[in-house]
């Protein structure tokens, strides 16, 4: 019998603009990170930025989401976050997928696994593919098909595991929490480095 095809979900949430944790937390995703990525998704389930950062208001809080993007993060939560305006501006120079709404996010794994994986934030009713909610939720579960995770703050990581063959099945949730030790990763400190000499440019042509 073939083992398990298990997804695992990585994801944080609540950043809140707060660009010095972004190197640090990718350096504890590296280490939370299974031996075999093929089938592991990094997902934010929102507020990644805040009006009350400047860069955020300098960039129509684009600015985390772009560092998320270095960061290898698939699909963010950006309701509420970015206009139109913003979200294409974004939209042309990140892969990181935009979700709100409007706006869902699809993702094929493996021939082994059937159907795929859809991110999004309102359930639709008798979908043949997992629904992934990217918006915190009590606890982390899955219901039929949708998967709801449980809301976690910054310098914590949400992970999940769900076994893809067959009917889907919760295998493991757990909150980790980033150790105050943890070092920063060079070349994503260099990636906010370059995100807040753009956003210092914004802010004076907004001036």
């Amino acid at each position: 019998m073939d083992a398990p095809l298990s997804l695992t979900l990585l994801y944080t949430a609540g950043i809140a603009g707060d660009l010095a944790l972004l190197p640090r937390l990718h350096t504890f995703l590296q280490r939370l990170k299974p031996g075999d990525t093929r089938n592991t998704l990094l997902l934010d389930l929102g507020g990644s930025c805040s009006d009350a950062v400047w860069h955020c208001r300098a960039t129509g809080n684009r600015s985390a989401l772009i560092v998320l993007d270095g960061m290898g993060y698939h699909a963010a939560n950006v309701e509420g976050l970015l206009d139109a305006e913003n979200r294409a501006k974004l939209a042309q120079r990140v892969t990181l997928a935009l979700v709100d709404r409007q706006n869902e996010w699809l993702c094929h794994l493996s021939p082994a696994a059937e159907g795929g994986i859809v991110t999004r934030l309102q359930p639709v009713e008798n979908s043949a593919w997992l629904q992934i909610m990217l918006k915190p939720s009590e606890s982390t579960c899955l219901e039929g098909k949708v998967l709801r995770l449980q809301g976690v703050y910054a310098g914590q990581v949400g992970e999940a595991a769900v076994d893809m063959r067959g009917e889907s099945s919760l295998v493991s949730a757990c909150i980790h929490v980033m150790p105050a030790d943890t070092p920063p990763n060079p070349s994503i400190a260099g990636a906010v480095d370059f995100v807040l000499s753009e956003a210092r440019l914004f802010q004076r042509k907004q001036t």
